[in-house]
This record gives C-alpha cells, structure tokens and sequence, in this order.
C-alpha cells in the first residue's frame, strides 16, 4: 500500500527534521522547497502519475503567501484535490491562508508523535491500514527511554529531555527505512520481544509479528490485544498442528498419522480438512489453534538473538478460526505471562538444562525402586523413551511435546537420580 507523504517546506532545516520523523514512522516523504518542485512531484508521484502520493504537508508557518500558491497549483492538478491535506501553521497565526481553515492544521514548534498523530488522523479515513505505521515511533521512543535506564541507572529523564533525544536521533537522515509494508522491525539482542509484544498489545495492533533466528522463523498473527495464530518453520522445537490435536485428546497419534498419510489434492491446512472430515468441530479447532499459538508464543521469547519485523494487516488471515464460545482467545498478556514463566524455569535450570542434541541414560535400578503410578503421564511418556539413543529432540518427537516441556521432565528426573547424560567418551 502506497505511504507517500509530499511534504512543502521551502526551509530546509526545519524539513529535514520532520522529515526524519515520517520516515521514522514508516511513510514514504517526497520533499519540495519550491512551487515548481511540488507540482513535478505531485504530477509523477500523485493520483495522475504512480499513485505513491496518499496527502499533502504544507508549511504555512513562515511564508503564508508562498504556500497558498502552491496549494493553489496542486489543487488544479487532476486528482489532487481529493488528497487529504494538513498545514503547519505558527502560534501567532493559526489559520495563515483563507479558504483553508477546514484543514487539519499543526502548530510550531510541535513533536514528532503531534506530527505524526495529525498526519495518520487526517489519511485514516481513506487509508485505514496506512496509520498502524506510526507505532514505530513510539518503540523507538520506548526503546530509548530502556537504553538510557540501563545506562544511567539513578539518573530521571524527563519526558521532554527523552524526546529531545528522540529528535536528534530522527534528523539523522542515514537511518533505516523499514522495508515497504513493514511498520517495525528490530533486532532482538538490542530490543526485547517482551516489550515489542507488549507494546502491540496495549496498542491494539492487528497484524503480523515476525521473528527469525538462524534457520528457523516464527509469526504471530495479532489482532487487537489477541493471538489468533501461531506459525513455526525450522527444526528442534515440534510446533505443527498435530501435535496439539494428539495433546488435546481429539485423535490418537496413529490416527492423525493414518489422516494424513496422502497428500491434500486441493492442498487445504490441516485444521480446515480435520474439521471438514468430522473430525473436529470448528470450537475444537479454535482451541487447538490457540494452544498452538500459546507454545509458539513461548517458543519465540526464549530467542535472545535474531530479527523481528511487524506489517499491519486490515483483515485476519483465512486459515483463522473465530469462536464466540467465551474463553476461547488468547491475550496477549496471557501469553507473555505463560512465555514469562518459560524463562523463569530455564533460568533456574541455568547450565544443567538438557540441551536438544543431549541424549540420556535411564538408571534402570532406582527406576525400579518406583512404581509406575509415582510418575505423571508426560513424566513416564519421557522415560520410557529414554534409551540412551533418543536424544531430546527425538524424545519430544515421539511423545508429541516440545523440547523445552522435554528438558523440563529430564532435568526433574537427572536431579531425582533417574536419569543421566550419556557422555561419549573421547578418543585420545
């Protein structure tokens, strides 16, 4: 979708200022300094030429007169004249161009997110899926005020030095620009996912989460404070579908197996033909996407390095499920609740965590010592897969959980004295 902003500043100074901030927040600023520069941009670039061109941002503040020539002749340009336009205006002349009074206006000196706040208002109505990209820079305000915590720890910014910061950093105009249809991307050693999530949550935000690290990838369809769907490409960690269908107790793993033994002629997801074939009902599949969207969610947080990128969406993807049956959503909140205490026990782990190529040694005499019923399902799935052979990520295979809920189980069981790592001797 087109972002592009013509953008009238015959002061060059003051341009590349807001200029920075637009770009910040994912706009595409095609920049005039004169009357003749705005009508060739607006020709190319506006409703009449590639369509890039979706509002008009003139300033008024220091030459009202220029700048109503210059609306004056985009105005007579076919097509312009449906643009949304906002004007910059000075404290001690609001309204500096009679006959424009009806149009958003902004006065100077003003803030980036003021600048940005008028210019997604004044597009939303035409463009509804255009003003998610100001959300970019409110993270990079938010991820500011982080670094300068972490820096200064005892020292209090306030708002207004934050944002001064703020600006310095927008008028750098060597800055990144997001890639086109991506209103947030970062990188996690540097930013959080917590926080990002967080963030697209109290925000409301719908739309795609990406995250990637290594060879494996992540996404998080979100919608309004919810996780309607969680995907997951890579090895080491078993976050298909399937899984969950065994786990719930809606198929046994042979059935499952036995369904999808042949190919999808019309190559449908494998929720839709579960519940076309009967056998789910389309509230059990909402609720098996859900706990697949709360593991994945987990799965992500506990990346600490990679990339993360975040492109708005107008509609939910078709493969979503929607239920009316209270309870059956997931919050975002909630699932950073359960990603938190994710953490929290591999932080008490810590360097006796099983790693996913471990493989252990089950101590068949003080097993023996127990009876089967001192063991949980999950606990006994894992023991008895242990074999000295399996390593985690194939034990996590073969009982259909994942390699973190595997490690959990096995590091219980190394500190109960019932399981050990198999150590390959070393040849010298």
């Amino acid at each position: 979708m087109a972002t592009g902003i013509l953008y009238y500043d015959p002061n060059t100074t003051t341009a590349k200022l807001a200029t920075a901030g637009l770009r910040l927040a994912g706009y595409q600023v095609f920049n005039a300094h004169s009357r003749q520069e705005a009508v060739e941009l607006c020709k190319t670039h506006g409703p009449g030429g590639d369509g890039s061109i979706i509002a008009l941002l003139l300033d008024a503040a220091a030459n009202p007169a220029s700048t109503a020539s210059v609306l004056k002749a985009l105005i007579k340009i076919p097509g312009a004249s449906s643009l949304p336009g906002i004007l910059l205006v000075s404290r001690s002349n609001p309204t500096p161009i009679p006959g424009a009074e009806d149009l958003p206006s902004l006065r100077r000196p003003f803030s980036t997110p003021a600048l940005v706040k008028v210019v997604q208002e004044s597009i939303e109505h035409d463009h509804p899926g255009v003003s998610s990209a100001a959300i970019s820079v409110d993270l990079g305000v938010h991820r500011l005020q982080q670094v300068l915590t972490d820096h200064f720890p005892g020292q209090e910014f306030s708002e207004q030095q934050i944002e001064a910061f703020a600006q310095s950093l927008r008028a750098d105009e060597e800055l990144p620009m997001p890639p086109e249809g991506v209103s947030i991307r970062g990188t996690l050693s540097t930013s959080r996912l917590d926080a990002v999530l967080e963030m697209l949550g109290n925000a409301g935000m719908r739309g795609i989460l990406t995250v990637a690290h290594n060879d494996a990838s992540g996404k998080l369809h979100l919608d309004q404070g919810r996780i309607r769907l969680g995907e997951y490409v890579g090895a080491g960690e078993d976050l298909k579908l399937g899984r969950f269908v065994v786990e719930g107790g809606f198929l046994r793993d042979e059935e499952l197996e036995a369904f999808i033994v042949g190919k999808d002629p019309q190559q449908r997801p494998l929720g839709l033909r579960l519940v076309e074939g009967g056998l789910l009902s389309p509230d059990d599949l909402t609720m098996v996407m859900l706990d697949q969207a709360r593991a994945v969610t987990c799965h992500l947080l506990t990346w600490k390095t990679g990339t993360f990128t975040f492109s708005p969406r107008t509609e939910l993807d078709p493969s979503i499920v929607t239920s009316n049956v209270p309870g059956r959503e997931l919050l975002v909140s909630e699932a950073l609740l359960d990603g938190l205490r994710r953490l929290d026990e591999q932080a008490i782990m810590g360097p006796h965590m099983p790693d996913p190529d471990d493989v252990f040694l089950r101590i068949d005499e003080q097993v023996a010592k127990l009876s089967r019923d001192s063991f949980p399902r999950g606990e006994l799935a894992v023991l008895e897969s242990v074999n000295g052979r399996n390593n985690v990520k194939e034990i996590a295979r073969k009982t259909r959980t994942g390699t973190f809920a595997v490690s959990r189980i096995l590091h219980r069981l190394a500190k109960a004295n019932l399981v050990r790592r198999k150590i390959t001797p070393v040849v010298v």
